[in-house]
């Protein structure tokens, strides 16, 4: 999706960020499995960001960010092997999951969301409201009975 007739993942979350609809259906999953690396890439400076943390174990399990130099703009992230997958659902959406043994958080991350979080942290940083990372504790999951 990287040639001139079809936008890249990047520019579409960009376009909804803006506040332009797509008729590309954005995949999380695809975006994330594009743009997270190792742990130890470094966030530029001047980017927002999405960190995603397990409030009772601590450490940051996924970071999201998105960087606007000169017009162009740029996307990355880092995360923990192991900690992020593909939801089980079929519908391209991003679980991130703590790694401790027996912890039963995680976060579900769909294209809304994604999108919605960005803008809002991206305006607020402009705006002089917020800081440029919004910090995301995970959710404790329901455990089904058996």
């Amino acid at each position: 999706m990287s040639n001139g007739d079809n936008p890249t993942l990047g520019g579409v979350i960009l376009a909804q960020v803006r506040g332009v609809r797509s008729r590309i259906p954005l995949r999380p999953a695809e975006f994330v499995k594009d743009c997270v690396r190792d742990p130890g890439v470094r966030r530029p400076a001047g980017s927002v960001a999405l960190d995603f943390t397990c409030p009772q174990h601590g450490g940051r399990l996924m970071r999201l960010w998105m960087s606007s130099r000169g017009g162009a703009v740029t996307f990355g992230g880092e995360g923990r092997k192991g900690a992020w997958d593909n939801d089980k659902s079929g519908r391209g959406a991003v679980v991130v999951t703590c790694l401790e043994h027996g912890c039963l958080r995680s976060a579900r991350l769909t294209n809304d969301w994604l999108v919605a979080s960005l803008k809002r942290v991206r305006a607020d940083f402009e705006s002089g409201r917020g800081l440029p990372i919004a910090w995301f504790p995970l959710s404790p999951v329901d455990v089904p009975s058996s």
